[in-house]
């Protein structure tokens, strides 16, 4: 098939679009498909133009303009399958607000949160906590508060005061989990772990220190069983299509959910990828399934 991976753009995480793309690329071609990478930044009107020339999209483009849902949306009015879901359910998980309230009218298990907009209300809110931006990814623009002296660090300030919509929410100490889901059947869970005093934060996804465990041997059988159901709920209320990850935070057997990764990460430290090899599926397997899974999702 001729397959347009659509990456680049704009965001901060321009570079990590970039390292997926070019692997995802890769496995096609050894598969026998003809590709293109089509850098987002060239826009709207450049893609419309070349879609009618290729068999399957497959969106490789993280951040808020590849995960956000307007790409969907975009896409859904193509009539040409692509690898992805529903997009009002893309802009429900992407954002971090919207996804905080998604969960709490489902009931599921998130930690307290409150919107912000001065370090009066964070201060207000409590400690220790979490600042986060709800358009941001990659675990950027997202701060550990311990006390209201972190409020005078200079990147705390400038988010603050950066008119983004933000939110804090308690910080939970505990396990980090992340959860894939590959044609609506939940993965093997990974267990993320770091050297003492570190937190998964984008220089640390990203640097090779993180160490990811098969089957999160740290919880036991019935947490594993609660999180991998709790994430195909996630998963299936928003309708995301064929894939997606969704990453919790475990304490004292309990899982809160943090938030969803709509395009998951396809780099060589990527959890998604990972979690889909213990399930028995190879790389260039994993991206075959995902081509041959593309469907048209119309409006």
């Amino acid at each position: 098939m001729k397959i347009l991976v659509i990456t680049g753009g704009n965001a901060s995480e321009r570079k990590i679009s970039l390292i997926s793309a070019k692997a995802v690329k890769k496995a096609l071609e050894e598969n026998g498909h003809q590709v293109k990478l089509f850098d987002f930044r060239k826009g709207f009107h450049k893609l419309k133009k070349i879609i009618p020339d290729f068999d399957v999209i497959f969106p490789m483009l993280h951040g808020e303009e590849g995960e956000g849902g307007d790409l969907q949306k975009f896409l859904s009015k193509s009539s040409k399958p692509f690898v992805g879901g529903d997009w009002k359910g893309f802009k429900k998980g992407w954002y971090k607000i919207s996804f905080k309230r998604f969960c709490e009218n489902n009931k599921i298990p998130t930690a307290p949160w409150k919107i912000i907009k001065t370090t009066r209300d964070i201060i207000s809110f409590g400690f220790p906590s979490v600042l986060k931006a709800s358009d941001g990814g990659s675990s950027k623009e997202v701060f550990i508060l311990n006390s209201d002296k972190d409020l005078k660090n200079s990147a705390v300030k400038k988010l603050i005061s950066s008119n983004r919509p933000l939110f804090v929410e308690s910080y939970i100490p505990g396990i980090d989990i992340t959860a894939g889901i590959l044609d609506n059947d939940s993965l093997p869970l990974v267990e993320i772990s770091l050297p003492k005093d570190k937190w998964f934060d984008y220089k640390n996804k990203y640097s090779g220190i993180s160490k990811e465990t098969p089957n999160a041997p740290s919880l036991n059988p019935n947490t594993r069983i609660l999180i991998r159901s709790i994430a195909s709920t996630i998963h299936n209320l928003l309708k995301l299509g064929q894939y997606s990850r969704i990453d919790f935070r475990v304490a004292f057997d309990k899982p809160y959910a943090l938030e969803v990764n709509t395009i998951p990460g396809f780099t060589p430290t990527s959890s998604f990828p990972l979690a889909a090899k213990i399930a028995g599926l190879s790389f260039r397997k994993l991206v075959e399934k995902l081509v041959n899974s593309a469907i048209i999702n119309k409006l």
